[in-house]
């Protein structure tokens, strides 16, 4: 007796012809229409088993959707632009720009939506070919400059006439089709400068790159709302980094050292400048945080390399990433963002360079502890 196959076998007799999704749903012993919905990224309508069919079936027969087709068929690209303008030509080494993309390209290519990723200096934001072909869906935009640059940027991408999602700045009043998703940074300030502050503190200094960014900018405001509330607040200097880089950050602060001594705080813009400021001040024989403390903001992986362990906020950003792919899809699906703006909260994680630790007195004898010895040293050698 001749037994029935309990699947149909590949196609076949079609020799040079392409694979077709019914063919991919014969195989799988499914419809056409569950076959769009997984390879669209509509997995949510099918079950885990009848996932790994079709998959399974796609890559037996070597199916792979046409994209042109399926452009006709929706009237879309599936494809979003992501513009970061950052005039560093190694803006994806940058942490927070890698963990924000990566989230974003979770999410969208899930739903079957493709990344066009492109990167601009301020000057060169309108030479970019996003702004000068439709090539997208919609758009996510994180921006870099002065306050009055960023709004011309955002106005310029806006008048694409694509949904529009920004990231890590406001929108203006006059853009329609967009939403803004930031993470809360000025709270972020805010908790800092109420930890540091609470000590004795006679000089604070922050560091931020020279690049302005809305981010710093709201981090630097939450520090200043905190100050403003003392009855004696500290000195507080703001010192730009250049790149925000290694070097860049130790010249400046060792510059503003130089001029104004030791401050008692380091307020990192983010834990590259706060390690950066930190190793100076070691090589300077001062201890952190016993003549010194400090803290950074971001919280990647790196802050745990520090020595000692450094106090930061924990960023968001690959949620933050995730959320503005959400955002732009749910525009696409139903013709609405879900919210106008959105704001992520951080967590402020207090460690050990920012302890207030009691100085040990001096010894007895005119040279002191060595290390009120080293710290006197570096004062000594810093002061105009």
């Amino acid at each position: 007796m001749v037994r029935r196959p309990s699947a149909p076998p590949p196609p076949a007799g079609r020799a040079g012809a392409a694979v077709t999704l019914r063919d991919v749903a014969l195989a799988a012993r499914t419809t056409p229409m569950t076959v769009s919905n997984v390879i669209n990224g509509r997995k949510g309508q099918v079950g885990a088993e009848m996932i790994a069919r079709v998959l399974a079936a796609c890559e037996r027969l070597g199916y792979r959707p046409h994209a042109s087709a399926r452009q006709l068929r929706t009237q879309r690209r599936m494809t979003v632009g992501v513009i970061i303008v950052d005039p560093s030509a190694h803006y994806l080494s940058d942490p927070f720009t890698a963990a924000m993309l990566a989230g974003l390209n979770d999410v969208l290519q899930v739903a079957g939506y493709s990344i066009m990723l492109q990167g601009a200096s301020p000057a060169d934001l309108a030479t970019l070919p996003l702004l000068r072909r439709i090539e997208s869906d919609g758009i996510c935009l994180l921006t870099s400059g002065a306050p009055a640059q960023r709004l011309a940027m955002i106005q310029q991408v806006a008048a694409l006439g694509q949904p529009l999602v920004l990231i890590q700045d406001e929108l203006p009043d006059s853009i329609s089709d967009a939403c803004a998703l930031l993470q809360d940074d000025q709270g972020g300030g805010a908790e800092i400068a109420r930890h540091l502050f609470g000590q004795a503190c006679r000089q604070a200094v922050m560091l931020l790159p020279a690049v302005p960014w809305a981010a710093m900018e709201r981090r630097e405001a939450g520090v200043r709302a905190v100050l403003a509330t003392m009855p004696k607040p500290p000195a507080f200097h703001v010192v730009h980094c250049g790149d925000e880089g290694f070097d860049d950050t130790q010249a400046a602060f060792a510059q503003h050292v130089a001029r104004h001594g030791l401050p008692d705080v380091v307020i990192g813009g983010n834990d590259r400048m706060a390690i950066a400021a930190m190793k100076y001040l070691q090589a300077q024989g001062c201890a952190v945080p016993a003549d010194v403390r400090v803290t950074g903001f971001n919280g990647f992986d790196f802050w745990r390399y520090a020595s000692p362990e450094l106090t930061t906020v924990f960023s968001p950003a690959f949620q933050l990433g995730e959320e503005s792919a959400r955002a732009l899809l749910r525009r696409l699906e139903s013709g609405s963002f879900p919210a106008r703006r959105r704001v992520l909260p951080v967590v402020f994680a207090p460690t050990v360079s920012s302890q207030a630790t009691a100085r040990a007195a001096p010894a007895a004898g005119p040279g002191g502890s060595k290390r009120h010895r080293n710290a006197a040293s570096a004062r000594h050698l810093t002061k105009e």
